[in-house]
């Protein structure tokens, strides 16, 4: 069998605008892991960022006095990136609190509170699986998949537009 050049180019067309399309829609599942991943460790590192920042030594009156703030060496570098780090830590917070006080209000118009409180035993009160499933009586399973849900949503009330624009 022959093929001329011109079917020929057409195949390799419709070829690569195959791969394209078969690119870009792995581009798009493997943003949606990335919100969702990002959800979850930020929750799971919830309560030590909070600590933290109770905690942080990194107050500009925690400095040593004597250091000359004009003067910038290479400790005063340090120190002044750990205060930054502490700033958006705090606003970090701030985003999330607000991000799960929105969770929370869904959850409760939609009438299912309890995926919202297994969601905050699981992550905030640092609750087992199993510990949550105790006080619910669902299965272990229920409340994986309440926790997996939930994150899900929490993803686009954290992450706005860059979670939706994925599909």
């Amino acid at each position: 069998m022959r093929v001329n050049k011109e079917t020929a180019e057409q195949l390799v067309r419709a070829a690569a605008l195959d791969a394209v399309r078969e690119f870009e829609k792995e581009q798009k599942k493997n943003k949606r892991v990335h919100v969702f991943q990002n959800a979850k460790k930020l929750m799971e590192n919830y309560n030590r960022i909070c600590q933290s920042v109770r905690e942080g030594v990194s107050e500009i009156s925690d400095m040593d006095n004597s250091i000359e703030l004009e003067e910038f060496t290479e400790e005063d570098i340090y120190i002044n990136s750990i205060l930054k780090s502490k700033l958006r830590s705090i606003v970090m917070i701030a985003h999330i609190d607000k991000c799960l006080k929105l969770l929370e209000e869904e959850e409760y118009q939609k009438g299912t509170p309890e995926k919202y409180l297994a969601f905050k035993y699981f992550y905030l009160d640092e609750m087992t699986y199993e510990n949550v499933e105790k006080v619910y009586g669902y299965g272990e399973r229920t409340v994986r998949r309440w926790v997996t849900e939930l994150t899900g949503i929490l993803g686009v009330y954290l992450f706005g537009s860059d979670a939706i624009m994925l599909e």
